[in-house]
């Protein structure tokens, strides 16, 4: 199943889609009698691609997904709304967001951008709370995993080891919210294997990804019986304003910013169907 649902993933995203009905288009006008129909579909999908790639519709797509949940505060500052960050914190998880396992790059080059802004906003936290588990977590198909390089890179940064815990199996979110909480089932067998957390304080993780992607992860922790704090970090969509020339033009970030919102809302759709919605 997880193989389907990754080229399902990867059959439907925005550009695949475009390529697809571009080379149906090809195809209708060299080698069929519907030249006609070929040449209105390449130029539709054409149109379409430089709307998605334009931020403008990136924005308007990606936004409504990243405002669910406000960044999260280390005090409340006097009429603030938003999240405070309590004060007993007992593990601060880190999803995973794509890595390459290659020793020949350093640390940060091996992992994803926003999988190192993830790493970063946890390991912002972190120092915060000193005391609380530092949870990276993602496999990866080949080599070391994603939650290890990260750990390897938290280490680097000044997390000490023994502060850190991995997930390192876990290929997707509803794997990673099972894996944290399998980690808490075995600290509720064994306390000693959290060091001096209590498994009830794992219980409300901090939960740090990607904004469009925390309300999806936040519902498949709430699955696991858990109760997350969710805290956003890797915002796509920010305001902008027709100020310079490339502001009229389509870029390939925006297309990316689209890519996002739409394997987003596939996501929710593929929880949905699985009562995870």
């Amino acid at each position: 199943m997880f193989f389907f649902t990754k080229l399902a993933g990867a059959l439907l995203k925005p550009l695949s889609l475009v390529v697809i009905a571009l080379v149906v288009g090809l195809i209708l006008a060299a080698f069929t009698r519907w030249r006609r129909s070929g040449l209105a579909l390449i130029g539709v999908t054409a149109l379409a691609l430089a709307l998605i790639s334009w931020w403008p519709v990136s924005n308007s797509l990606m936004t409504p997904l990243e405002g669910v949940y406000a960044p999260i505060e280390v005090s409340a500052p006097d009429g603030a709304v938003g999240q405070v960050l309590p004060r007993d914190v007992a593990a601060i998880v880190v999803l995973g967001g794509g890595a390459v396992d290659d020793p020949s790059l350093p640390l940060s080059a091996q992992l994803s951008a926003t999988s190192l802004q993830r790493l970063i906003e946890g390991i912002r936290l972190w120092r915060l709370r000193p005391d609380a588990l530092l949870v990276t977590s993602g496999a990866l198909p080949r080599g070391r995993s994603q939650a290890a390089i990260a750990a390897d890179l938290a280490v680097a940064l000044g997390v000490p080891r023994e502060q850190i815990r991995m997930l390192p199996a876990a290929r997707n979110t509803a794997e990673e919210a099972a894996a944290y909480a399998e980690l808490v089932a075995t600290v509720d067998g064994d306390g000693a294997s959290a060091g001096p957390v209590e498994a009830a304080a794992l219980r409300q993780p901090v939960v740090v990804s990607s904004a469009s992607h925390l309300p999806r992860a936040i519902a498949e922790f709430q699955s696991q019986g858990l109760e997350p704090l969710p805290v956003p970090t890797a915002h796509r969509a920010s305001p902008q304003r027709f100020a310079l020339p490339g502001d009229f033009a389509p870029q390939a970030d925006d297309l990316r910013t689209t890519e996002a919102a739409w394997h987003e809302f596939l996501g929710r759709l593929w929880a949905w169907l699985r009562g995870r919605g």
